[in-house]
């Protein structure tokens, strides 16, 4: 089955305004500081892969109480 895209050159009749404009810019940086930490745990998971983590025996009686 084959689903028809219409495509809109037109530009919206509403110009974003200042507040919207900070809402935009903030959601931006949002997601591109999300792509970065996503990144580093990509790294650091490849890093580790193998790796085996062990838990003190004093730190595993501390977090039981």
């Amino acid at each position: 089955m084959v689903k028809k895209i219409r495509v809109i050159d037109e530009t919206p009749d509403e110009t974003p305004t200042g507040a919207d404009q900070d809402m935009m810019e903030l959601a931006k940086s949002m997601d591109w500081k999300l792509w970065e930490i996503l990144q580093i745990m990509q790294k650091l998971e490849k890093s580790l892969k193998g790796a085996e983590l062990t838990v003190p025996e004093e730190d595993a009686d501390a977090k039981a109480e």
